[in-house]
C-alpha cells in the first residue's frame, strides 16, 4: 500500500502520479524481461544460439538502461549506486577479455626490431571425414597447453565476429619454422618412436609449466624458434562450423587461411598417469579429449626423470581406445598422424567402429574398423572386473552423447567406483568394499 501525504491540489498531485507511471516505464521493463526469460530456454539456446545471443546481449542492455530510467525519479538519483556496480562488473570482464586475447594473439619482439607477431590459422576441410582440421600458431610463445584443456576461438573479421566457440585442444606440436609455414605434417616427417623427442608431445601435469616438450639436444637459438601449433578438430554443423567449412569449399584445395584469435587456455587436466590401466571411450570429434593424453604417455614413458623433477612419471602400464566415428576417413587420418606413434607400442590398443560407413578399409595395416557400436556396457564391466581381480586401478575416461555415460555409474556400482565429472577412476580397495 502507498500512502502519499500532499498539501498540493488534488490535480498536483494527479500529475505526479501520471508521472510515476509513465516515467517508470514499469510495463516495458516487465515485457522485456519476460523475453529475455524465454529466450535463455534450454531449447531455444540449443536450437538458435547465435539468435539466442544478440537476443541476450541486446535485452539485457535494454533492460540495465530500463532500470536507470526506472528510477530516474527519485531526488539525487540515490538509487543508481545499485545499478553502477552491475555496469562497472560488465566492462571489467570486457576489458580482460580483450587483453586475454591481446596477450594470446599477438607478441612483440623486442631483439626482432620490434616485430610483431600474430595468430595464423589454417584450415583443411576433409570432405570424406567431414571434419575441418584447423591448425593454429598461437601469436604469444607463453601458452603452456595440457590434456583436457579447451580454447575459445573468434573470428572477428565477420559480421557476427564476437561470437566465440569452445573447442577441446587435439594435439599440438613444437616446430621450427616460419609462421607462415602451416603446411599439415604428418607423423612420417617426424621420426617413429621411442625417440618422441620429434613427434607432437604434450606437456605434462597442469602443474607442470615448465618443460613442456623434449627437445633433444637442440640448441638455445634452435629451442627459442620453437612454434607451438595447436590442432583442432570441428565438425561443421550450423551457424559458425558450416561457416568454416563452406571458407575451405571455395579453395580448390579445400585449405585456407583464416583469421582466427583463440583465448585460453581453459580446464583441468585428469590425472591419468597414477592409474595403471586407462580406457578411454570416445565419439566422433571427442577424439580431441583423448589423443592428449595418449601422447602424454608416450612422452612420460621415455622422459629422462634426472634432467626433469618436475613431472610425475606415468603408472599406466596399458592404455585401451575404443573410438566410434561416422567416417572410416577421420579415423584413419587421425591414426596416420597423431596415433601413429602409439600403435607401435605394446601398452597401447585401440578399437574403432564407424556407423556410416558400412565397410572398413582393409589397406592399413594394423587398423582395424568394424562397422555398428560397440557394447559399451559390457565393455566397461569386463575391464573393471579384469582391474579387480588384478588388483590394479582403472580410469575410464569417456566422452559421449549425454545420454550414454549415465549407463556408466550404475556399471561401475556393482565393482565399486568414483565418479568425477566424466573421468571415472576405479581403485582396488574400492572394488574390495562392494
Amino acid at each position: 500500500m502507498l500512502t502519499i501525504l500532499s498539501n498540493d491540489s488534488g490535480k498536483s498531485l494527479e500529475g505526479n502520479y501520471q508521472d510515476l507511471r509513465v516515467v517508470g516505464y514499469f510495463d516495458k521493463g516487465t515485457i522485456v524481461m519476460i523475453i529475455l526469460l524465454i529466450t535463455s530456454l534450454d531449447r531455444i539456446r540449443i536450437a538458435t544460439y547465435e539468435s539466442f545471443l544478440i537476443a541476450h546481449i541486446v535485452l539485457s542492455i535494454i533492460t540495465l538502461v530500463g532500470c536507470f530510467y526506472h528510477t530516474v525519479i527519485f531526488e539525487g538519483n540515490e538509487y543508481w549506486k545499485y545499478l553502477w556496480p552491475s555496469v562497472v562488473i560488465w566492462v571489467i570482464d570486457r576489458l580482460l577479455r580483450i587483453v586475454r586475447l591481446c596477450y594470446c594473439n599477438t607478441h612483440v619482439s623486442l631483439s626482432h626490431k620490434g616485430l610483431v607477431k600474430t595468430t595464423a590459422t589454417r584450415m583443411t576441410y576433409d570432405e570424406g571425414a567431414d571434419v575441418v582440421r584447423m591448425e593454429v600458431i598461437p601469436g604469444t610463445s607463453s601458452l603452456h597447453p595440457s590434456p583436457g584443456q579447451y580454447y575459445f576461438l573468434y573470428q572477428p573479421f565477420r559480421l557476427t565476429g564476437w561470437e566465440s566457440h569452445p573447442f577441446t585442444i587435439g594435439a599440438w606440436s613444437y616446430e621450427t619454422g616460419d609462421q607462415s609455414s602451416l603446411a599439415p605434417t604428418s607423423l612420417d616427417q617426424l621420426g617413429k618412436p621411442p625417440d618422441v623427442s620429434h613427434l607432437p608431445l604434450l606437456s605434462g601435469s597442469s602443474s607442470d609449466q615448465d618443460s613442456l616438450t623434449i627437445l633433444g639436444d637442440a640448441s638455445p637459438a634452435e629451442k627459442e624458434q620453437q612454434m607451438l601449433k595447436l590442432i583442432f578438430w570441428v565438425r561443421p554443423y550450423d551457424g559458425w562450423t558450416r561457416n568454416l567449412r563452406q571458407q575451405c569449399l571455395r579453395s580448390p584445395s579445400m585449405t585456407t587461411e583464416a583469421g582466427i584469435l583463440l583465448e585460453g587456455p581453459y580446464g583441468d587436466t585428469f590425472p591419468v598417469w597414477r592409474y595403471e590401466s586407462v580406457l578411454m571411450i570416445v565419439g566422433g570429434t571427442g577424439i580431441a579429449s583423448a589423443v592428449p593424453y595418449i601422447q602424454d604417455h608416450l612422452r612420460r614413458s621415455v622422459q629422462d626423470w634426472e634432467r626433469d623433477s618436475h613431472n610425475e612419471k606415468t603408472r599406466v602400464r596399458d592404455i585401451e581406445l575404443v573410438w566410434t566415428a561416422r567416417q572410416t576417413a577421420f579415423i584413419l587420418d587421425v591414426s596416420r598422424r597423431e596415433l601413429k606413434s602409439a600403435f607401435d607400442r605394446d601398452d597401447f590398443s585401440a578399437s574403432f567402429y564407424t556407423t556410416r560407413d558400412s565397410t572398413a578399409c582393409m589397406n592399413e595395416p594394423g587398423i582395424e574398423i568394424q562397422p555398428g557400436r560397440p557394447h559399451l556396457q559390457s565393455l566397461v564391466m569386463s575391464r573393471a572386473a579384469d582391474a579387480c581381480s588384478a588388483g590394479s586401478s582403472l580410469a575410464i575416461l569417456a566422452l559421449l552423447s549425454s545420454a550414454i555415460p549415465n549407463l556408466f555409474p550404475i556399471t561401475l556400482l556393482s565393482v565399486g567406483s568414483i565418479f568425477t565429472g566424466d573421468a571415472f577412476s576405479l581403485e582396488p580397495d574400492d572394488a574390495a568394499e562392494a
